[in-house]
């Protein structure tokens, strides 16, 4: 969940006319993202030189850097010191003179970047909450001057609409900060209001909203209208592909064709530069990505091996990632050689970074290999594939093909209730995926994913609160699987089929 904060401190969009102190930076900040960030660096650093130390261009400029920061790691303690000193600066004023509303909007919004900033980079979760509180204070006092600032919704619904659900992901935030209660529903319509009414914040609001109705509302189809809306007015901008993408990769849409044109798009543009972004990479992992989705994984290898092939050296973080992944991939399909690919990671002294990731792969490599799961995973590729070209009759009779071969596989036994519960039939599901969930010859990741079918089976059936039980023991003893994170959501929000889904 806390991810969803590092979509605060982005861009704006198109909305309303700004607030009369803010109308000069409206211009530059739309420059900047329709993708001219020097130019729009220009027009700021312009507007701040006419009026020194004057808080709007100067939050501006810092979007701009953290968005550089994305391609450039060594920018960060720059940033931290720029926003450190924005807060003090703005604190100082406000503190001269308690009407100054300037002072108090970015002072409000300056603690919600830094409480966004501290979470995303692992900075510490107790000062990102006392940040957030102060945001939320400020803001509070800010919007009972003008509630009629659309942009002013953006923070207060933004703290309102997280530290409701933040129990169910954070367990000690609340109550040991004694931070101030929010409100989920009153929050969510804040955000919709920066989103319809605001102006510098209005692109930020529909970041949220794009994930918000995806992830945590059921409401995937308002989740695409919204990113759609959004990749229209600015067709070059890639962080819109890219969370459009993720959002039509996610299991509440699953429309792969879709999520692949985007990284195409991306890649087709950035492909045409002289000199190749950082975007680009980003891209071709994403694509990589949603093809490993489709279990197309050897076309998802092959995006990889052209990728590692060229050689790229900006940014740092591309060769090592894409070695990383494909090694992954290649283990999945039962490559021998597979590991050969972290290997690589771990000689190159500069990789540092990406080193424990390639240790853990290999040691996973090993284990599976050793267990017997690394074959009877490949086994199932074919199946799975047709499972999610939703070929449900066939991917059937694939798996039967599997089973009669490995009758007591814990992996064929868990595709069978997968592909059961796909197809509608939840009850079916549960009772076949109970049975695994206990059963300790499974890998710990096919109970966790055993019992993420149970919860939602219930949640189905009307069974609210035996869900919230099941998706808690995912949570509670199995926090590093990855059906801990849907497990979470499911506690916050009841699961539901989409109209358009069995």
């Amino acid at each position: 969940m806390f991810l969803l904060l590092g979509l605060l401190f982005g861009l704006a969009a198109p909305g309303p006319a700004a607030a009369p102190a803010q109308d000069d930076v409206y211009a530059p900040y739309q420059r900047f993202y329709r993708g001219d960030v020097e130019g729009a660096k220009r027009e700021l650093d312009a507007l701040l030189a006419a009026a020194p130390g004057r808080l709007a261009p100067r939050f501006g400029l810092l979007q701009i850097l953290q968005h550089q920061i994305e391609n450039d790691r060594a920018r960060e303690a720059d940033f931290e010191k720029q926003l450190d000193a924005f807060i003090a600066d703005a604190d100082a004023r406000y503190g001269r003179s308690d009407t100054d509303d300037e002072a108090l909007f970015y002072l409000s919004n300056a603690y919600l970047a830094r409480a966004a900033y501290r979470v995303d980079h692992d900075k510490g979760m107790w000062g990102a909450a006392r940040d957030g509180a102060r945001s939320k204070r400020y803001i509070d006092t800010y919007v009972k001057r003008h509630p009629e600032h659309g942009d002013a919704y953006l923070a207060l619904g933004v703290y309102n609409y997280y530290v409701e659900i933040a129990p169910a992901f954070v367990k000690f935030i609340r109550p040991l900060l004694f931070l101030p209660s929010g409100d989920r529903a009153g929050g969510l319509k804040q955000i919709e209001r920066a989103y319809t009414q605001g102006s510098l914040f209005s692109y930020q609001a529909a970041l949220l909203l794009m994930d918000i109705y995806g992830t945590y509302e059921g409401r995937p189809a308002d989740g695409v209208r919204v990113g759609e809306q959004l990749a229209s007015a600015y067709p070059d901008n890639h962080d819109v592909q890219f969370a459009l993408a993720e959002l039509y990769l996610s299991p509440a849409v699953e429309d792969f064709a879709k999520a692949e044109a985007r990284y195409q798009t991306v890649i087709d543009v950035e492909s045409r530069r002289a000199a190749p972004r950082g975007a680009l990479y980003r891209a071709k992992l994403g694509l990589a990505s949603a093809l490993r989705q489709e279990w197309r994984l050897d076309d998802a290898i092959a995006v990889l091996t052209a990728t590692i092939d060229a050689k790229p050296s900006k940014p740092d973080w591309v060769m090592p990632n894409a070695l990383n992944l494909r090694g992954n991939l290649r283990a999945l399909t039962g490559d021998p050689a597979a590991a050969d690919d972290p290997r690589r990671v771990l000689a190159e002294p500069k990789w540092t970074a990406q080193h424990k990731g390639a240790e853990g792969l290999i040691k996973w490599i090993d284990a599976r290999r050793a267990n017997g799961e690394a074959a009877s995973y490949a086994s199932l590729i074919h199946a799975n594939r047709l499972a999610a070209e939703k070929r449900w009759d066939e991917a059937a009779a694939a798996y039967e093909v599997v089973r009669r071969e490995r009758p007591n596989d814990p992996q064929v036994r868990y595709r069978l209730a997968s592909l059961q519960f796909v197809r509608g039939d939840g009850a079916g599901a549960s009772a076949q995926a109970a049975p695994l969930a206990s059963d300790k010859a499974a890998p710990a990741w096919i109970r966790a994913q055993s019992l993420l079918i149970v919860g939602r089976a219930q949640d189905l059936a009307g069974q609210r609160e035996p869900a919230k039980k099941t998706y808690q023991k995912i949570v509670d003893d199995y926090e590093n699987e990855s059906a801990a994170w849907p497990a979470r959501v499911g506690l916050v929000t009841a699961y539901r089929r989409q109209p358009d889904r069995p």
